[in-house]
């Protein structure tokens, strides 16, 4: 498992530098109640983010208070959507300091074969990607990519969620989406997120389920991996809770699978 133990892993340095992060004003996150995948989704911001049915309720809400943050932090520094690959740096930075360490990070741009792509789609793709690439034994890398398809699908049938995210996005959000899907085998939490970060010409309302039109956007994609740390975790949880609870209330969505 990994702890404070590690090698290079300053713990104390981590926890000064959470403290110097600024958070954007606007929150609207999902981020409550007991999630069990593969009945359970959350949106989380521009996230969506899915877990397996063996994760603990403390462990999904380190996840989403982690997720939240960082995506709050790097709005507040980089909001342009010109600004993808400083956002997706500094995002993960904020991670790592919060007590996920990136065991894997990933930002190019995209070339797509065609005239159209569905974000949805791309996304997991993006996710599938980063899942298989990750040692887990057993079944556990197929069952995080079905709980966050599941996720992600499951939107189509509650308008009142789909409304929530594409609101989060084009109004709060810098030019990305996200989906994730957290696991634990052995003890040790894994988080793998696929990303998509964009420059838009044409700044349509809708953004999942339809078809966008490749030569009207230039896309990048955001790949990465983490690991929980359980130690320097539990150090910050009180006072991520504490800096988003004064951020703004809380809107909180989950959604059956």
């Amino acid at each position: 498992m990994i702890d404070r133990e590690m090698d290079g892993f300053d713990i104390a340095a981590n926890m000064q530098r959470l403290r110097t992060y600024q958070l954007d004003n606007v929150l609207v996150s999902a981020a409550d109640g007991s999630i069990e995948a593969p009945t359970k989704g959350a949106i989380v911001g521009e996230g969506i983010l899915a877990f397996t049915a063996n994760l603990s309720a403390q462990n999904q809400e380190d996840v989403l208070h982690a997720f939240l943050f960082a995506s709050l932090v790097a709005n507040k520094k980089y909001p342009l959507e010109s600004q993808g690959k400083e956002w997706y740096a500094l995002f993960v930075e904020v991670m790592y300091s919060a007590g996920w360490l990136p065991t894997q990070k990933y930002y190019n741009d995209m070339n797509i074969g065609g005239t159209s792509v569905r974000m949805d789609q791309l996304v997991l793709e993006i996710l599938g990607s980063v899942i298989a690439g990750v040692a887990l034994p057993g079944p556990a890398s197929a069952l995080m990519l079905k709980v966050a398809g599941d996720a992600i699908n499951a939107l189509k049938k509650r308008e009142t969620a789909l409304t929530l995210y594409e609101r989060n996005l084009l109004e709060h959000g810098v030019g990305g989406i996200a989906a994730g899907t957290c696991t634990e085998v052995n003890g040790e939490v894994t988080l793998a997120l696929g990303m998509v970060r964009f420059i838009r010409e044409n700044y349509s309302t809708k953004v999942l389920f339809v078809d966008w039109d490749t030569r009207s956007a230039k896309l990048y994609r955001g790949e990465s991996v983490f690991r929980k740390v359980p130690s320097l975790v539990e150090s910050n949880r009180e006072y991520i809770r504490a800096r988003l609870g004064d951020n703004a209330r809380q809107k909180i969505e989950s959604y059956d699978i």
